[in-house]
């Protein structure tokens, strides 16, 4: 199998030119609003608990609830598409290490794995290929984000009190 080191900048440029939703940044099917199906969910959530609060003119505390965890998924969605904005423009070894660590974490439960590899990662990939492996990174891990973006926001919501 013969390797072509141009492979990882083309990767790259390609990923960066896909289009994206607005606020994660995947590159699932965008409405008129250039939001995917999820985020588009979460926007008219908020608009209608936006106008339910304004027409019933009395506090709710369901109401209230419901639409600061809604936000907080929005801010959750923003925060992965700025993620991922961030790859495309360059990535530090320091952040690949952050991403084994993160794996080594859910997989093999030890975060302190690949500890300290940041050097080491630095000398052993170009630049692009750090890329490529933070976004194939970032792809496995906003998908969980993604799967479970309800339940995490809701712990956050709820212990911000």
């Amino acid at each position: 199998m013969q390797h072509d080191e141009e492979y990882a900048p083309q990767f790259i440029e390609d990923a960066r030119q896909a289009e994206r939703c607005d606020w994660c940044g995947r590159d699932a099917r965008r409405n008129h609003k250039r939001l995917c199906r999820h985020c588009n969910e979460i926007r008219k959530s908020i608009e209608k608990l936006e106008e339910l609060g304004q027409t019933s003119g009395e506090q709710n505390f369901m109401l209230n609830w419901e639409l600061r965890v809604a936000r907080a998924e929005k801010k959750d969605c923003i925060a992965w598409g700025n993620m991922v904005r961030s790859i495309f423009g360059q990535v530090a070894p320091l952040d690949l290490e952050h991403w084994f660590c993160m794996l080594a974490k859910r997989i093999a439960r030890d975060r302190n794995m690949h500890y300290g590899t940041a050097t080491m990662l630095g000398w052993t990939f170009t630049p692009e290929q750090c890329q490529v492996l933070a976004y194939m990174f970032w792809e496995i891990f906003g998908a969980e984000a993604s799967h479970n973006r309800k339940a995490r926001v809701v712990y956050n919501v709820a212990a911000d009190k």
